[in-house]
């Protein structure tokens, strides 16, 4: 009996420890910024809006050793008008796989979207929607195409008048941290450039550090483009960004000096 026992014990210790070296896949970008990514972006239903009805729509999926999503399915949903909301904000995420000792693994996910009516009508209360000019069809396939595989006049392009140093010499708010411990650099990012227009799945591909990321990422999150095309739609496509921090002489990405 007393062998029993601890063989038991051994298997459900096993049990334990191989779950608990199970990593959960995760937003290339972050959870955060992710989330950020969900809030600008997100458009709430009308009718829901008015009535000032609230909840989540819990969007379901399946993760391959790739970072690849797919079989997604609604899981449930506070409104039947948010789930296709929800839906197409999910489909625009980028994974990293889930991972067993550090190695990928195929892995069924949910993934939570919250529509808030108050928090909703307070951010746009805020902030003013971006408008781009848009007068194609949007390809809906999801597919992010590589810089290289667009034509040069087919490729995104900054909606702010094409100048993204003048943008960023207006709006960059140099960190007090990279300030007092004279951090400088430059912090490259990549990003997708989505079919409205919008920005998602921000990475930092090289980082300085001192508050500098976070700002990089802030800046380009709040920028628009017009999107690419490919076979006479709007489709996605990835982008990146070299975003250059300097102190003690004129900085020519803000037009200041530290």
């Amino acid at each position: 009996m007393k062998t029993k026992l601890i063989i038991a014990m051994v298997i459900l210790f096993s049990g334990w420890q191989l779950k608990a070296q199970i990593t959960a896949p995760q937003p290339v970008a972050g959870l955060e910024v992710t989330e950020d990514y969900i809030t600008r972006t997100l458009v709430y239903p009308e009718a829901d809006l008015e009535q000032g009805k609230s909840g989540k729509v819990v969007v379901g999926m399946h993760i391959d050793p790739q970072g690849v999503a797919s079989n997604y399915t609604i899981k449930s949903s506070f409104s039947e008008a948010a789930s296709p909301v929800a839906l197409h904000l999910v489909k625009t995420i980028l994974w990293s796989p889930a991972t067993n000792i550090g190695i990928p693994i195929d892995y069924d996910y949910e993934y939570e979207v919250n529509f808030s009516a108050r928090s909703y009508k307070r951010h746009w209360k805020r902030h003013e929607r971006p408008v781009v000019p848009l007068t194609l069809e949007a390809d809906t396939s999801y597919i992010v195409y590589e810089y290289k595989q667009l034509e040069e006049v087919a490729r995104p392009y900054f909606a702010d008048g094409g100048n993204m140093g003048k943008y960023i010499a207006n709006h960059m708010k140099f960190p007090a941290e990279a300030k007092e411990r004279e951090i400088q650099g430059t912090v490259r990012l990549s990003f997708v450039v989505e079919v409205d227009g919008s920005v998602s799945n921000i990475v930092v591909i090289n980082s300085v550090g001192g508050g500098c990321d976070n700002e990089a990422v802030r800046l380009i999150e709040e920028t628009v483009w017009l999107p690419a095309e490919k076979n006479g739609k709007y489709v996605r496509s990835s982008n990146m960004q070299d975003i250059t921090f300097s102190i003690g002489a004129h900085n020519f990405q803000d037009g200041n000096s530290y």
